[in-house]
């Protein structure tokens, strides 16, 4: 501004000034301009202003009708111009163009004006936009400059600096004048950002801001402008703030659509080709997706870098990119992402670049882009890209139109469904049934299809497929022969008068397939913990199996199958951390459908460890994972788990409310459904509806035996119906049934053994139920099961207290309580604890609490502790660090609490079966001190 004023003043002494002002797209040319103006009408100059437009370049004298037709001219000097320049548009309209002599009398009519407006005041000619002028105008403008070099006159040219000049001849001739001078404009800097936060900030905050601001702008001023008004905050006092980050929006993008008509077209399409081909754009990929030379599309790229709206090669903002994205029409946008991906395809680009374009158009183009959309989809499942490996999927679909392709696509779409929406893929089966009975579909894929039509309840069309492809003289694979049997082990689609599946035919390579295979390992590790097979070996190959998978589609039925061989093991506790794992794999894959499958076995290691309240968490856990509609048969599972945890801690309205739930009756057809009517069984058993209880029992039983897998191991119901009938007062049978599964080779195992022996003591007299229960709580203890253990231990502590022998009775009683507790069945555990035959004492009398530990403080409790395990007065002093009189105030205290007059009453309470930590010693200065065991 001071180089202009000094200009000025030099043309205001009769030394007329040629001024070029250039610089990129929305730098501030027009503004310096628009205010050196208003300054020139202020100091009593004329200024005379005009604007050159890209869509008005052809129309002749354009320019010199806006400066020269100025209102603020004197009229008679307009009725001059206006007959010059009509002379001149009649001499155009007879023989096609202005001629010389025409321009001539022209200029030299216009110098005569200037010089008579030039006598009256200073003249200040104002153009912007000089690339857009039309020919002519700027013909004439160089005439004026070449004569008027004595005179009050000042002329300013406005020029975008782009690749390559409009009109290098004018501007080589207007810069070869003597009194003719350049002003570059440049971008704000960093402190110029912060000259103009300053105008609505203190100058400490608008310092902390400005260079947030100038990142986003680029010290664009127009960019910026727009940033400041999006970013303003209105306070309640009228005042305006800005916010502390920029806020691109509405004003922002219209500054960018500002500056992006501005630019000359193949800067536009430069800029457009690098929006449409992202971040792997290059210079020659862009000039041969617009059609333009390298080295022009390299300096379209610096003009926009120093535009301030490209910064390394890529859009400053994202906005940015937006807003050049939203300036093609859709035509025009599909057939650049079209031959974007024609581009990328031809140079070798990955799959999942090209199918980004393919995705944009909504279009595939040619035939080739099926097949890159597969590919690209591959690779989106591989990378748990889900939302794109769909997109390329259902677009390849839209357009393929081989037969063998297709089915292909289809089982791929139908498998990335049924990781998140199993019921979103149950419309692909029938097709994808039928693509693989024409052989249009890969034999491969046949056993994921026939786990889905199972999970769908659809075991007709599973079995159809199943005897399809082990038909006499078919050729399987061994991997996939190993697969199907796989399926046969979970997948049961009805009893044999309805089609039971048959294993695939044996042969030299199912014999390979049983070595190298995980699915028939583990099938032959489940077989053998279903038929009662004792030693570690078939725990040890389902570790083995799971140790070598890793969570897909194709293994997750393997996992399953082994977690399931562990928990049926008696190995729970084993199961649960390989869980963990393969949970932390399935939600690394997000893959919906797996993470609750595996939180409902998670559920049933916690229920075989009798930890209720762990196993009602990952049930519900499981069942708010998936709708019940996408469990398909499956619900069964975590639902029977929920019933039994549910049952087990005596909350029955609310077992009541899961039993509601409906389930699919497919569900009866397979062992899922074994499982849900054997916890509908318990349900009913434990709510006294005896005869419902023992028809769902019954019913288990003959299920199992006709599908040749009565396996106590799974469910059993044989020890469940015995105590079913000891109530119904069937004792006799109830006897037969427990020993007929006492002598099933799978009730060996200490888990079963020890539920069947307790039953079993229920059928005997009293002083005959102890050696039993016994032995029962021995074997249970072993398992881990705190549930069973509570029961054995709950019968035990009854059958003492039928015998007389209160002092057992109630130390039993204390355990019961501490192991109900322990395992979420604490409401549940004070009624076992008194007995199932009664909730009262003996005459009538409330029954004593048994959770006594509530009446003593800590220090009394151990020294009862130590006292009720034999430990004299001495040995607890010396024990615990304190006196012998303090330990015989201590007792005292505690006979008298307890009721009891001798250290024999004393029973064992929390904690009988853990060592005490001896208390920390300390100095008087409060110091610690080591231990007497350390």
């Amino acid at each position: 501004m001071n180089r202009l004023k000094d200009l000025y003043s030099r043309s205001v002494e009769g030394k007329a000034q040629i001024v070029l002002v250039d610089g990129v797209v929305a730098s501030g040319k027009t503004e310096l301009l628009h205010v050196f103006g208003e300054q020139v009408d202020e100091s009593g100059g004329l200024m005379l202003t005009a604007v050159g437009s890209r869509v008005e370049h052809t129309v002749a004298f354009d320019v010199l009708t806006q400066l020269f037709l100025n209102l603020g001219l004197p009229a008679e000097t307009r009725q001059t111009v206006a007959a010059l320049l009509s002379e001149c548009a009649v001499t155009a309209g007879a023989v096609g163009a202005v001629c010389r002599e025409t321009m001539l009398r022209l200029s030299r009519g216009l110098c005569e004006v200037l010089l008579g407006l030039c006598g009256r005041q200073p003249v200040v000619i104002g153009v912007d936009d000089v690339q857009h002028v039309d020919e002519p105008s700027l013909e004439v403008l160089l005439y004026l400059v070449r004569r008027l070099r004595a005179g009050r006159l000042m002329v300013i040219l406005n020029e975008w600096t782009g690749p390559r000049p409009a009109h290098p001849a004018f501007r080589a001739e207007l810069l070869r004048q003597p009194n003719c001078h350049r002003i570059q404009l440049q971008l704000l800097s960093t402190e110029g950002v912060l000259e103009a936060l300053a105008e609505r900030l203190d100058t400490a905050t608008a310092a902390r801001l400005a260079p947030g601001y100038h990142t986003v702008s680029g010290g664009n001023p127009l960019l910026l402008q727009g940033l400041i008004e999006d970013s303003a905050i209105g306070l309640p006092d009228g005042v305006s703030t800005l916010s502390t980050e920029p806020l691109p929006d509405e004003s922002f993008r219209q500054a960018v659509f500002a500056c992006l008509y501005r630019w000359d077209d193949a800067t536009i399409d430069v800029a457009r080709g690098l929006a449409v081909l992202g971040h792997i754009a290059t210079p020659p990929l862009v000039g041969r997706l617009v059609g333009l030379a390298t080295e022009r599309v390299r300096q379209s790229v610096d003009t926009l870098t120093k535009s301030g709206l490209l910064d390394d090669g890529w859009f400053r903002h994202p906005t940015v990119h937006c807003v050049v994205m939203d300036s093609l029409g859709m035509e025009h946008r599909v057939r650049l992402r079209l031959a974007a991906a024609g581009l990328l395809h031809d140079s070798g680009q990955p799959a999942a670049d090209v199918a980004q374009h393919l995705l944009a158009a909504g279009q595939v183009g040619e035939s080739w882009a099926v097949t890159v959309l597969q590919e690209a989809a591959a690779h989106g499942l591989a990378e748990d890209r889900l939302e794109f490996a769909q997109e390329c999927l259902e677009l390849a679909l839209r357009e393929c139109e081989d037969s063998v392709q297709r089915a292909a696509l289809t089982m791929t779409l139908a498998r990335l469904k049924w990781r998140n929406q199993p019921s979103a893929a149950a419309r692909y089966y029938t097709p994808l049934r039928h693509a693989l009975v024409a052989g249009h579909l890969d034999q491969s894929h046949g056993p994921v299809l026939i786990r889905n039509l199972v999970w769908h309840g659809r075991d007709a069309e599973a079995s159809e497929v199943y005897r399809w492809m082990t038909r006499p003289g078919a050729s399987l694979d061994p991997t996939v022969a190993a697969n199907l049997a796989l399926m046969r082990t979970w997948l049961e689609p009805g009893r044999p008068s309805s089609g039971v599946l048959p294993y695939p035919a044996p042969g030299p390579e199912a014999e390979i397939s049983r070595r190298v295979h995980g699915g028939v390992v583990i099938s032959s590790a489940f077989a053998s913990v279903q038929e009662g097979i004792s030693g570690e070996r078939p725990v040890e190959q389902a570790e083995q199996v799971l140790a070598s998978s890793t969570l897909t589609d194709d293994s997750l039925m393997t996992v399953c199958t082994a977690l399931y061989a562990l928990i049926f093991a008696e190995r729970p506790d084993k199961a649960k951390p390989w869980c963990q794992i393969f949970l932390g794999q399935a939600r690394a894959r997000r893959a919906t459908s797996w993470e609750a499958v595996l939180s409902g076995i998670r559920a049933e290691a916690a229920l075989y460890q009798g930890d209720l309240t762990d196993a009602e968490v990952w049930s519900r856990r499981a069942l708010e994972l998936l709708p019940a509609h996408n469990w398909g048969i499956f619900l069964g599972l975590p639902l029977a788990v929920l019933l039994r945890a549910q049952t087990g801690q005596g909350r029955f309205d609310e077992a009541a409310r899961t039993l509601r739930r409906r389930v699919p009756e497919s569900m009866y057809r397979t062992r899922v459904g074994v499982l849900y009517l054997y916890a509908r069984g318990r349900y009913f058993l434990a709510t006294k509806r005896l005869q419902a209880a023992l028809a769902d029992f019954r019913t288990c039983g003959a299920l199992m035996a006709d599908w040749q897998m009565d396996s106590p191991v799974l469910a059993p119901w044989r020890s469940d119906s015995a105590w079913t009938q000891v109530q119904l007062g069937e004792v006799e049978e109830a006897r037969a049934l427990v020993q007929e599964q006492l002598e099933l080779p799978a009730a060996a195992g200490p888990r079963v053994r020890g539920m069947s022996l307790r039953v079993l003591a229920q059928t005997h007299e009293p002083q005959e139920r102890v050696p039993l229960l016994r032995e029962a709580v021995e074997l249970l203890q072993t398992t881990g099961d705190a549930l069973e253990l509570l029961l054995a231990l709950a019968d035990l502590s009854a059958a003492h207290r039928a015998l007389g022998d209160q002092n057992m009775s109630r130390m039993l009683e204390a355990r019961v309580v501490r192991l109900a507790k322990e395992c979420g069945a604490e409401e549940a555990g004070r009624w076992w604890a008194g007995g199932p035959d009664s909730a009262e004492g003996e005459d009538g009398e409330e029954e004593r609490p048994t959770d006594v530990l509530v009446l003593l403080s800590d220090a009394e409790r151990r020294v009862a502790e130590l006292a009720a395990r034999g430990h004299t007065n001495r040995q607890i002093s010396r024990r615990l660090y304190i006196t012998v009189s303090t330990v015989e105030q201590h007792l005292t205290r505690v006979y008298r609490k307890l009721n009891v007059t001798r250290r024999a009453d004393l029973p064992l309470w929390l904690k009988e079966e853990d060592e005490l930590e001896a208390p920390q010693l300390v100095t008087a200065d409060g110091m610690a001190l080591p231990r007497a065991d350390s």
